[in-house]
């Protein structure tokens, strides 16, 4: 695949939204079962399926991970707990093998686990970064994986060493502060999510706090694209707001409207805004975005304490997920699409086929 193009010099100008409902026409999924979380586990920050669904890993704020099989809704796992008790900010499966786990803490430190049974979970590598992690990827080609934070540098780590061999980013540190043009070709501040392309193995994709997006090229090790609008800055993420789809790209910003926004990532523009309902006008605020099959996407909010499920054809929300009494902080969505899981305090959801949501206890 070749690389992508520069971004075009004339931006479509930004697209009006179709009217919305209000926040009681929604359809609500009503929970089967409910479990509360235990406090000292600290709230979910992490989610994630290993390929074929049977398990699913849930990392806290505490630093603690458990493991569980989604064919029960049981717990079946809990891995020993890391002595930095530091939110797990970053979490995946390796992509086929559903017995190796990797995840990282926010203060630097990243551990592959093997689940060698049900009861068992053992250190296979550990590295350790100079760095505060927001947000690791795994790519589905298997090469390698990539983290991202604080110091606005992407690392690109292969499994075998488990080192990086590859940074991409600012030679400086700290926020940057210097000629806006410079921000097209690194970021100014810290990084939140970070994809590999499903598409090509060169490619990965990552937005942070600087309201930009950028596309980057693994050959060069350079920004080859940089998504805004002819009228607004890119968007701005706190969180794992970014997921891509072949083409598309969807992100989720820390606004009190148009807070998701699909995007073209070959032509580099904005294809439309899609609506989230802020009940009494608290504002969408979105920290987490996943792509939910092929015609779909689901968001978690910070504010609204929901996470809602939108169409993207129609442009509209068609359901919610409620009864959380704080921020919606993080998806995982079925590698098939027809399950997902949202996690916020004190609450794990999960949703299957869209109508049937039941919780989970951990």
């Amino acid at each position: 695949m070749r690389a992508l193009s520069s971004p075009p010099s004339v931006l479509a100008p930004a697209l009006q939204q179709p009217p919305r409902s209000p926040i009681s026409q929604v359809p609500q999924l009503l929970p089967v079962k409910r479990y509360k979380i235990r406090s000292h586990y600290d709230g979910v920050f992490s989610l994630s399926f290993t390929k074929d669904g049977s398990r699913l890993a849930v990392g806290y704020g505490s630093g603690d991970v458990t493991l569980h099989d989604t064919r029960t809704a049981k717990l079946t796992c809990c891995p020993s707990r890391k002595s930095d008790p530091l939110p797990v900010t970053g979490l995946q499966f390796r992509t086929e093998d559903r017995s190796e786990m990797l995840y990282c803490l926010a203060s630097g430190p990243i551990f592959l686990q093997r689940i060698e049974d049900e009861a068992n979970v053992v250190d296979v590598m550990e590295a350790n970064e100079e760095n505060e992690i927001n947000t690791l990827d795994v790519s589905e080609y298997g090469y390698y994986f990539c983290t991202a934070g604080k110091d606005r540098n992407i690392r690109i780590y292969d499994w075998e060493r488990f080192k990086p061999f590859s940074v991409l980013g600012p030679l400086t540190e700290g926020d940057y502060i210097g000629p806006p043009e410079d921000t097209l070709t690194q970021h100014g501040k810290r990084i939140f999510s970070v994809k590999f392309s499903n598409e090509s193995p060169y490619h990965l994709v990552s937005g942070g706090w600087d309201n930009s997006v950028k596309v980057w090229d693994l050959r060069t090790n350079q920004v080859v694209k940089s998504m805004s609008t002819a009228s607004t800055l890119g968007p701005k993420l706190c969180g794992d707001a970014l997921a891509i789809k072949g083409d598309l790209c969807v992100t989720g910003s820390l606004l009190p409207e148009n807070a998701i926004e699909l995007w073209s990532i070959k032509e580099g523009r904005r294809i439309s805004v899609l609506p989230y309902e802020s009940p009494n006008l608290r504002g969408e605020y979105v920290l987490v975005v996943k792509f939910c099959g092929d015609s779909h996407v689901i968001a978690g909010s910070a504010t609204c304490h929901d996470a809602q499920i939108i169409s993207i054809e129609q442009e509209k929300v068609v359901s919610r997920i409620d009864g959380f009494r704080r921020s919606v902080s993080s998806l995982a969505v079925s590698n098939n699409g027809k399950v997902a899981v949202a996690g916020g305090a004190p609450y794990i959801s999960f949703v299957e086929t869209m109508t049937t949501p039941f919780f989970l206890e951990t």
